[in-house]
């Protein structure tokens, strides 16, 4: 077996079990979709084969997401990791795909079952098929996600991997057919499904055999594509010689030709002989789940690609339109879901800033400089049920999640990673985020684009700080804050728990708009910090950029300046605030007694503490008792000096140095 979970709750429960649980929130949102169209009096069917369909492939991806976050299991268990061959693994397996079916279309050509019909062709039909085509990839890789990620890897938990292919193999087959179940039974329908079994009984065989689905998916793509192309071009129309087209291509379609069924089975036969004699991999085991290489290009990571086209187009003509090389697919992939959301949210954006107008409770605010820990107790305060956070899916689609966010969020979900890009934290579309990204996908103040277009780093870095605000920036930025906050608390009204590195130089502006606010700060030691905020630099701002940065004004070259300033901005602001209105604790302490810090935290705040959570609390820790922080080299002496001399009142300030000592220089080598 491949990573069966031991424990109770849901990663306990039978594979069968959990794909049936899988396919009824399928069915569900599906049903709720179709009776949402009704009442809209829309003539809409997501059993169609035109959109309908993407539609549900969507939904069916969204529901697996949160079925794959109940699992609590790693992403290279269900072969979701794309290590540092993955160019090689894709491209061979795209360039195979295309090259094997063209050749079969040439080989049915040259034998007289289709005949070529250039006088079809047009510009317009040209263009049509190009744009068809390009689907092909996220089609392919969605497909395989489902059927040989996290099915197959699901059945192989409990049975033979003969029987898990079967079965994965089995539901593509069935479930492509959805949209003609009774064509199941005649000569087409069944010819069709024992086609689409074979294709993913060879394709399961491969992902088992080299561990991750990068060729497999590949492969797919490949052969999706030259379908689609065909298709929609009418290039290929239907040869004279009835019983050669009756082999090679029935009904125009090479996937209920006995000749490919053929040739898949041999494939099939190499694979599970090979899959017999060498063993399945697991080559992802204990790797990172994406591999820097491909974070760099891969085009659809960018949390703020949902925000208004007309925040997109400021930006690139504020950045002149320089979009690197390399970055140009995720440009464009950014331009299409901001587009689309853009003409989805337009009612939302337009009329919910008149109607709501609620009060809000007054927050709890976290603060901090980024990796100090914020996040691990945004989870732990998170169990509180009395309060709210930002979830992704909402600050992915700040200005639509109340109204189309269910059509959106499972079109762009999907595609964003498992894990954080900086380390090993799980994250999926449920989990609770900071704010921050939301302020960014609403408007343009917020440094946050600076990891977009860092070459315009000096230009964001100004609004950390509302001081440095415009009296109309200062004004908007108010306004986008509380609009949101409306929003996330429409329909719970609970009092909002938020995580922001950047508030905490806000802490003045927030009390002007919450008198009552509530602020927890959390600091860890100044090394560890400044080394994992290089790290952050390194492998997690490059899923958002579209440019790369300056080395000479970077976040990098700017962040001690920065800290520095925001933790004597927090100081300054905090100075002001009744003794029950902040709390300080450090992330070692922190991580040494959670709960005892938590419950310090609570007294401090004059919160109730009640005794359920404390048991969620207690499960929770039992839950990431396994988790492993990155770790880094030792800084240079010269580096750790600089850090020391810049941070060295806060290094006294918080204990890391008694008030009468050198400023310790000692690395903290986990992050």
């Amino acid at each position: 077996m491949i990573g069966s979970k031991a424990g109770g709750g849901f990663p306990s429960y039978p594979p069968l079990v959990k794909i049936g649980l899988w396919i009824l929130a399928i069915v569900a949102s599906a049903l709720a979709v179709q009776a949402i169209a009704w009442v809209l009096g829309l003539e809409f069917d997501i059993l169609a084969a035109s959109g309908g369909r993407g539609l549900l492939l969507a939904l069916a991806l969204a529901t697996l997401l949160a079925v794959m976050a109940a699992d609590r299991r790693p992403a290279a268990d269900y072969g979701l990791a794309v290590g540092g061959n993955w160019a090689k693994h894709w491209f061979g397996g795209l360039g195979l795909g295309i090259l094997t079916y063209s050749g079969y279309c040439a080989a049915a050509w040259l034998m007289g079952a289709f005949t070529l019909r250039t006088d079809s062709l047009s510009g317009y039909r040209c263009a049509s098929a190009g744009l068809s085509a390009m689907t092909a990839v996220p089609v392919a890789v969605t497909q395989q996600i489902i059927f040989s990620g996290y099915l197959l890897s699901t059945l192989r938990d409990r049975y033979r991997p003969a029987v898990a292919v079967a079965v994965a193999a089995l539901l593509f087959a069935v479930l492509a057919r959805l949209d003609r179940p009774a064509e199941l039974l005649e000569p087409g329908g069944w010819r069709l499904c024992a086609g689409l079994f074979l294709i993913a009984g060879l394709l399961g065989l491969l992902r088992l055999r080299l561990g991750s689905i990068p060729f497999p998916a590949g492969l797919l793509a490949g052969w999706i594509f030259v379908r689609r192309l065909t298709r929609k071009t009418s290039l290929l129309a239907v040869g004279g010689d009835g019983d050669v087209v009756d082999w090679m291509a029935p009904g125009s379609d090479p996937r209920q030709a006995p000749v490919l069924w053929i040739l898949l089975g041999i494939a099939v036969g190499v694979c599970w002989y090979l899959l017999r004699r060498k063993g399945e991999s697991n080559s992802a085991a204990g790797q990172p789940a994406l591999h820097a290489s491909f974070k760099r290009v891969f085009p659809f990571s960018n949390l703020n690609a949902l925000a208004p086209l007309d925040l997109w187009l400021r930006g690139l003509i504020d950045a002149r339109f320089r979009v690197g090389l390399k970055y140009i697919p995720r440009m464009a992939a950014i331009l299409v879901f901001s587009t689309l959301n853009t003409i989805l949210s337009l009612p939302e954006r337009i009329l919910l800033p008149w109607l709501l107008r609620r009060r809000v409770p007054d927050p709890v605010f976290i603060v901090g400089i980024h990796r100090s820990g914020t996040t691990h107790l945004q989870n732990l305060l998170s169990l509180d049920k009395t309060f709210c956070s930002p979830r992704m899916h909402q600050i992915i689609n700040p200005v639509g999640f109340l109204s189309f966010g269910w059509l959106t969020t499972p079109l762009f979900g999907p595609f964003l990673t498992w894990k954080r890009p900086m380390d090993a934290v799980r994250m999926s579309i449920f989990t609770p985020q900071e704010e921050e990204f939301a302020l960014a996908g609403m408007s343009r103040l917020s440094p946050y684009w600076e990891l977009t277009f860092p070459r315009r780093a000096a230009k964001y870095d100004r609004y950390i700080f509302p001081e440095r605000f415009s009296r109309r920036e200062r004004k908007a930025w108010k306004r986008t804050y509380l609009h949101f906050l409306r929003k996330l608390t429409f329909w719970s009204g609970k009092r909002p728990l938020l995580k922001n590195p950047y508030n905490t130089a806000r802490v003045l502006a927030l009390r002007e708009m919450f008198p009552r606010a509530k602020f927890i700060h959390i600091c860890r030691h100044p090394h560890a910090v400044y080394s994992s905020n290089m790290h952050l630099a390194r492998e997690g701002f490059v899923v958002f950029q579209v440019q790369d940065p300056d080395e000479r004004d970077s976040y990098s070259t700017r962040f001690l300046d920065n800290y520095r300033a925001t933790e004597e901005a927090f100081d300054r602001d905090a100075a002001g605030l009744p003794d029950g209105d902040v709390s300080r604790v450090r992330f070692e302490d922190l991580e040494r007694d959670p709960i005892a810090e938590i419950r310090r935290i609570y007294g401090e705040l004059g919160l109730e503490f009640h005794a359920d959570v404390q048991q969620r609390l207690q499960r929770y820790l039992d839950r990431i008792a396994g988790y492993q922080k990155n770790r880094f080299k030792e800084l240079p002496e010269e580096k750790r000096a600089e850090i020391d001399r810049k941070m060295g009142p806060f290094l006294r300030k918080w204990g890391y140095v008694a008030d009468d000592a050198a400023p310790d220089v000692r690395q903290a080598k986990a992050a």
